[in-house]
């Protein structure tokens, strides 16, 4: 499905009726969004409710 609507088909982007491949800057971007959205989740602090029935547990 797709294509010159400018919807998105396997990986690559329609512009103006031709598909293109995603640009190393693009993947870049991509990359460090994933990377900082793993630091902000890994530095959220567990919830005491959530602590509380991990100990339950031990």
């Amino acid at each position: 499905m797709g294509g010159q609507d400018g919807t998105r088909q396997q990986g690559r982007t329609a512009v103006g009726g031709q598909a293109r491949a995603p640009r190393k800057s693009d993947e870049g971007r991509v990359g460090g969004a994933l990377r900082e959205a793993y630091r902000a989740t890994v530095e959220e602090p567990v919830p005491d409710d959530l602590l509380d029935l991990l100990n339950k547990l031990s």
